[in-house]
């Protein structure tokens, strides 16, 4: 099993809590999760895209490859990109993701680079970031 993720998507699926834009795209969400948190889930490869992506697939934003806000999601990739030090055409595992994240991310670079994104506002990936990067 693989994944594609846009490279703001790693910090979206570290920060997973149940919630979306609707019932099929939080059930996909939770699949993959569940996938990524398994027993064997460090080692699941993640190719990096740079379109939609499999998080994406049920979202009602979604237009086949783009999003119906492509540049706003654009550069939310792009600072995520450069934070992480990732690009599309990458593939790395979860557990190499979840590695970057901690040795790259903090609180100040989350606000930062999170500030345009709806859900920053609901503090549910800043509580989930706090507690990872601990």
């Amino acid at each position: 099993m693989s994944f594609t993720f846009r490279p703001h998507h790693f910090l979206c699926a570290l920060c997973f809590q149940g919630k979306g834009y609707t019932a099929g795209f939080i059930n996909n969400f939770q699949t993959i999760m569940d996938a990524l948190n398994s027993e064997t889930g460090d080692h699941t490869p993640i190719d990096i895209v740079d379109h939609t992506d499999s998080i994406c697939s049920p979202c009602p934003h979604r237009s086949e490859l783009t999003c119906d806000s492509e540049a706003h999601i654009n550069a939310l990739d792009y600072a995520h990109a450069k934070t992480l030090n990732i690009q599309s055409g990458d593939t790395l595992t979860w557990g190499e993701a979840k590695n970057r994240i901690k040795e790259n991310m903090s609180l100040e670079k989350f606000h930062t680079i999170c500030e345009t994104c709806n859900w920053k506002k609901l503090g549910i990936c800043e509580n989930a970031l706090t507690t990872f990067l601990k």
